[in-house]
């Protein structure tokens, strides 16, 4: 018996952005599986029907990844897998796997000789890369960084010493209500020559991309609003 596929299915980041972001062969893909590992159920359900109005969701199988439940639903999934029955893994936006959860089931899958595909879809890193100017070839993306003003200033200062060390592009985000916080930590602390890209609302209506130097950040900050940002800093 051939075993089954696990398919990461791309979300879109921002609302009403369904047929721009993703391929009509996504929908003929999602609307044949029944199994589906998310991180929301509620979101997922909202996708799922978007997708299809008619999507028998009451005949679909949900497991969530809620990270206080120990990830418990593992065996189950691969035991589906293995049985030869495919898989849908997605997050709430964007990329499952990519700042997002998802990588400890696309590791089991390999683990168990399924076969992994990934959809095509929006990923808001990688567009905040390409985007940037900065360096394609080389990068490093740390997700969130720290908490903490103290720590989070020094893990900024960190970040410029790889830049200045390796000319590795530096990526990073935050929630949405702590973006000028960080960008004024960013303006404040980082050398003026020092490059930064502002990708904002990627993908939506509000969507705006600017890279400046620290500089030039200084004498004209950005007018944030509380709407996802990917950071971008090099040389």
């Amino acid at each position: 018996m051939s075993k089954g596929k696990l398919y990461i299915i791309p979300v879109p980041i921002s609302e009403d952005t369904f047929q721009h972001v993703l391929p009509d062969f996504n929908r003929s893909v999602v609307g044949e599986l029944r199994f589906f590992v998310v991180e929301k159920l509620k979101t997922a359900r909202q996708f799922l029907r978007k997708m299809d109005p008619f999507f028998p969701i009451d005949d679909s199988v949900f497991f969530e990844q809620d990270k206080h439940a120990a990830y418990n639903f593992h065996p189950d999934v691969i035991k589906l897998l293995n049985e030869g029955k495919n898989v849908g893994l997605m997050s709430e936006s964007g990329y499952a796997g990519v700042a997002d959860p998802g990588t400890r089931i696309v590791a089991l899958a390999h683990e168990n000789e399924c076969e992994v595909i990934p959809l095509i879809g929006p990923s808001s890193v990688l567009l905040a890369l390409a985007a940037s100017g900065m360096n394609g070839q080389g990068f490093t993306f740390h997700g969130y960084l720290p908490k903490s003003g103290n720590e989070r200033v020094q893990k900024i200062k960190d970040l410029v010493t790889q830049i200045q060390r390796t000319g590795f592009a530096q990526l990073f985000i935050e929630t949405p209500y702590r973006n000028e916080v960080l960008f004024d930590d960013l303006v404040k602390s980082v050398p003026s020559e020092i490059k930064l890209t502002v990708a904002y609302d990627i993908t939506g209506e509000h969507q705006k991309i600017q890279t400046k130097k620290i500089a030039g950040w200084k004498n004209k900050p950005f007018a944030f609003d509380k709407l996802p940002c990917v950071f971008v800093m090099g040389n």
